[in-house]
């Protein structure tokens, strides 16, 4: 972990709003270098469709945790909801010092968002398909 990576007390707040308000979909996080501080980047409406969120994922490194919510195939069948914890770092061109700034400070905002039930780490966007979430979320 890389202790000099700070949480901005607005993560846990908007994380506690998604959790336990219900008020979003998702919340995007990304880290601010000028700062070294994680930020809230981006917030998802509670209607929001997973698409809506994919396309928000940038060629740069983020964190993000996504509502998701499934149905299962069991008869009966039964209604999942798991809060996911995703880490993209997508193979792009962007810095080595950057991905492994991003990598550092992930397990300090772990560490503030409680309630986490799954976690993926994502480098291709085949990774964050709907139907590889699914497969995570259900298992």
């Amino acid at each position: 972990m890389n202790v000099g990576t700070n949480v901005s007390d607005d993560c846990v707040t908007e994380f506690n709003n998604l959790k336990l308000g219900k008020q979003y979909r998702y919340v995007i996080y990304k880290l601010d270098r000028d700062r070294n501080e994680i930020v809230v980047d981006q917030k998802g409406a509670r209607d929001s469709a997973y698409a809506e969120f994919v396309s928000h994922l940038q060629n740069e490194s983020r964190y993000a945790v996504y509502d998701y919510h499934a149905q299962t195939d069991d008869v009966p069948p039964r209604q999942v909801e798991k809060l996911v914890f995703i880490f993209w770092s997508p193979d792009t061109n962007q810095p080595v010092k950057q991905k492994m700034a991003y990598a550092a400070g992930k397990e300090a905002l772990k560490k503030k968002l409680n309630g986490l039930a799954k976690e993926i780490q994502a480098n291709d966007p085949s990774e964050v398909e709907e139907a590889e979430i699914l497969k995570t979320v259900l298992n």
